[in-house]
C-alpha cells in the first residue's frame, strides 16, 4: 500500500438533509479536550451507553491524547455553523491492530440526532480514512443502536463479523462502490 495522503485540515461545512442546518466539522484539538467532556455531560445515559459500551461521562487527558494524537487516531469536533463554542459532535478513527483498519466512533448531543448528521459524519470519516491509508473501517455497536445499524448499512456494511450478547461488530470498507 502506498503511503497515505495528508490528512485534510480545512473544516468540513455540510448541510444537514432533513433541516438544512449548516455544520462545522474540523479536527479536534488537546484545546477542546473541556469542550468535548462538556458535550459528554450533555449527552443522555442511552447516548453515552451506544458510544462506548458503558455509561462513561467524560473522557481522561491521556485518552483524549491518544485520540488526537497523529498516526493513531484521528478526531474531529462539530459545531453549529452559528455557534463554534457548543461542541454537537465528536467522530473518532483509532488504528487498530489491523494496519488497514481503523475503528470509527460517532457521539451526537441527543437534540442533534436523527437529522442526517450520523450518516454525514461516517461519510466524512470514510473519506478521510482512505487519506489515513485505510481500507476499512470497523464498528462496535450495540443490537439496540438502530440509528447507527441503520448509518452502517447505508454505507454497504458487511454483515457482522461477530455477534455477541448485546453488540455486533461490523466493518465498512473505505472503498466507494463501483457501479456496473
Amino acid at each position: 500500500m502506498s503511503a497515505p495522503a495528508p490528512m485534510t485540515t480545512a473544516p468540513h461545512r455540510p448541510r444537514l438533509p432533513h433541516t438544512g442546518t449548516r455544520t462545522i466539522t474540523r479536527p479536534a484539538t488537546l484545546d477542546d479536550f473541556d469542550a468535548v467532556n462538556a458535550l459528554h455531560n450533555r449527552c443522555s445515559l442511552e447516548t453515552r451507553f451506544a458510544r462506548y459500551q458503558a455509561a462513561r461521562r467524560s473522557l481522561r487527558r491521556g485518552e483524549f491524547h491518544h485520540l488526537t494524537r497523529p498516526g493513531l487516531g484521528l478526531t474531529w469536533v462539530t459545531h453549529p455553523e452559528d455557534d463554534p463554542q457548543r461542541l454537537i459532535a465528536t467522530t473518532n478513527l483509532v488504528r487498530t491492530t489491523e494496519p488497514s483498519t481503523a475503528e470509527l466512533g460517532i457521539m451526537i448531543e441527543d437534540p442533534w440526532q436523527s437529522r442526517g448528521l450520523g450518516t454525514t459524519l461516517a461519510q466524512y470519516a470514510r473519506e478521510q480514512a482512505r487519506t489515513f491509508g485505510c481500507c476499512s473501517m470497523s464498528v462496535v455497536t450495540g443490537l439496540d443502536n438502530v440509528r447507527m445499524l441503520r448509518i452502517l448499512r447505508t454505507l454497504g456494511a458487511s454483515r457482522p463479523a461477530a455477534v455477541h450478547r448485546s453488540t455486533a461488530d461490523l466493518t465498512v470498507s473505505v472503498e466507494q462502490p463501483r457501479w456496473s
